[in-house]
């Protein structure tokens, strides 16, 4: 179907002048990534916060460079990356790769390479796509970045991350991620852009990095369609 006919987010009828098929509302209603965020990770932070860190980043050295997202997860969010993953929508993901095109230009980012984080074999087929790949192939397309799909293998099917604690979710993807023999020399020096739909505590995120590193990526920077909230302890 064409696009720019229904809200991508609600549903409602729209025209074509609105941008990344989103509604008046919806575009207010979405947690924009647009004020403060982490220094490291991307993540958007509240205002009145004190450090340029989140939470996590205070705590976690992490394998990659820097992070950059789109929106904060609430519930708008969360519900159209549900339809986009869950219920064979793949078509969400090129408009939401439309808002990350932007968000790309306005941080200035020109990497080598544009990677998917990539999904296991049996729950690709099952699904029928992997969500990541979507983002990253459009992006690619958008940007004129070269793109490799099958640059990093997930050879491990994990836990779903949902369930986990941190620290489970980083003890769920240890040595998950590596990259081919043959794809090594495609890698050397590269800065890359890995993509991804959510970023939460960035567990998936440092071991993707850290396989590429361990081949011979120059650097490694996050970009992610949303991001979690900086969860602050209480002492």
């Amino acid at each position: 179907y064409p696009s720019n006919i229904y809200c991508i987010s609600c549903g409602n009828i729209i025209d074509d002048s609105r941008p990344y098929s989103l509604c008046d509302s919806c575009v207010r209603t979405l947690k924009w990534a647009n004020g403060r965020t982490c220094s490291r990770c991307g993540k958007p932070l509240q205002e009145g916060y004190g450090p340029d860190l989140c939470t996590d980043c205070l705590d976690t050295e992490h394998a990659f460079e820097k992070g950059f997202t789109c929106v904060e997860y609430g519930a708008a969010e969360r519900e159209m990356l549900h339809r986009f993953k869950y219920k064979d929508q793949a078509y969400l993901g090129r408009k939401m790769a439309e808002i990350m095109y932007d968000r790309i230009r306005i941080e200035e980012l020109s990497p080598d390479l544009i990677i998917p984080v990539p999904m296991f074999g049996r729950k690709q087929k099952k699904r029928g796509y992997n969500q990541a790949a979507v983002l990253a192939s459009s992006l690619a397309k958008y940007t004129g970045i070269p793109y490799d799909g099958r640059l990093l293998v997930r050879a491990v099917e994990t836990e779903a991350m949902s369930r986990l604690s941190a620290l489970g979710r980083r003890r769920n993807i240890r040595e998950v991620f590596s990259v081919p023999v043959s794809k090594k020399d495609r890698l050397a020096g590269k800065t890359i852009l890995l993509v991804d739909d959510i970023y939460t505590t960035g567990s998936t995120a440092d071991a993707c990095s850290q396989a590429l590193l361990e081949a011979g990526a120059g650097r490694i920077c996050i970009f992610t369609f949303a991001s979690g909230a900086n969860l602050i302890r209480k002492e």
